[in-house]
């Protein structure tokens, strides 16, 4: 396994980068955000690597960071998401944006990352939010995630925000957020009371 590569800058394509190492170049794809890190031409380089099999061969996928490398990894192993989607996902947002994305269960901003539709979005959010809420996301300031079935005072409260207007992903958002800053689980009610205080304060 090749974890990651040293080197000087040879070439920088729109999707791709090849780096000189030990008079070999390697090349790899990689997103728009490590192609943006990443200096000119001849700058010396250390880039986090995945080696990648495909069924015409092996293909080498280069991150700025082990951030970008580790959420690669993870996208890559959901059904039906390879890596031109994972790559396509990153080079549409930070590891921070896209988590608190899915944590927050917030559509509009998956759908609008490259070639990403609202069923995908919606598969992601399921696949991925208690494993995203669990990494080490490098500071990312994701809000913790409430099991579902274990707080029924989290679903109450959620129905009772909804049936007051709010939408149901920032009715939960706002919900785990007062869990958050809570020392003790309130009940439904005191979470709603909240909720609505802190918004007629916005």
């Amino acid at each position: 396994m090749i974890a990651f590569v040293e080197g000087e800058l040879v070439d920088k394509q729109p999707d791709n980068i090849t780096v000189s190492v030990g008079g070999i170049g390697l090349q790899m794809y990689v997103p728009l955000s490590t192609l943006e890190a990443l200096g000119p031409p001849r700058a010396q380089v250390r880039v986090e690597t995945v080696l990648h099999a495909r069924e015409d061969g092996m293909q080498l996928y280069g991150f700025a960071t082990a951030e970008e490398k580790r959420l690669f990894e993870v996208l890559i192993t959901l059904p039906g998401i390879g890596p031109g989607v994972a790559l396509n996902i990153l080079s549409g947002a930070t590891v921070s944006e896209f988590t608190a994305a899915i944590i927050n269960e917030d559509i509009g901003k998956l759908v609008s990352l490259p070639k990403i539709g609202r069923k995908t979005a919606q598969r992601l959010i399921m696949e991925l939010r208690d494993k995203l809420a669990a990494m080490d996301t490098g500071g990312t300031q994701a809000l913790p995630v409430a099991p579902a079935g274990e707080a029924p005072e989290v679903d109450d409260a959620i129905t009772g925000l909804v049936s007051l207007g709010l939408d149901h992903p920032e009715a939960r958002r706002q919900v785990i957020r007062v869990l958050s800053e809570s020392a003790e689980t309130p009940v439904a009610e005191e979470i709603i009371r909240t909720v609505l205080k802190s918004q007629k304060r916005q």
